[in-house]
């Protein structure tokens, strides 16, 4: 009998671990976010790409190619319309997500202020 409530005890303990060592893991390692979407640039081939080829932090590649912006959108309405069928195909989820996160998160991005 107390060997069993002994290994219950030390499962518990297994489940509630400490989240020191991710904090020391990540840190230092935050991931870029697209200017102009918001995302999260997690991969090589998630970087959008300058006029010469080479990689860019500032933009994903569903919203900056070779140097210039995929959706030639002026304001984030027109933005919303043009980019989300792209973004939803690359970055996956619904339509209808992606637009709410887009409109609270693109006002406080650099290419819309």
């Amino acid at each position: 009998m107390a060997d069993i409530k002994e290994r219950e005890a030390s499962r518990k303990f297994q489940a509630t671990g400490d989240r020191d060592y991710m904090k020391e893991f990540t840190e230092g390692r935050e991931a870029p976010v697209c200017e102009s979407c918001g995302f999260t640039i997690r991969r090589q081939p998630d970087h959008g790409t300058a006029a010469d080829g080479s990689e860019i932090d500032q933009y994903c590649t569903v919203c900056y190619r070779e140097g210039a912006f995929v959706h030639d959108a002026t304001d984030i309405p027109d933005f919303l319309t043009k980019a989300t069928p792209d973004l939803v195909k690359h970055w996956g989820g619904s339509v209808g997500k992606t637009k709410l996160t887009l409109k609270k998160q693109l006002p406080k991005l650099p290419r819309w202020q």
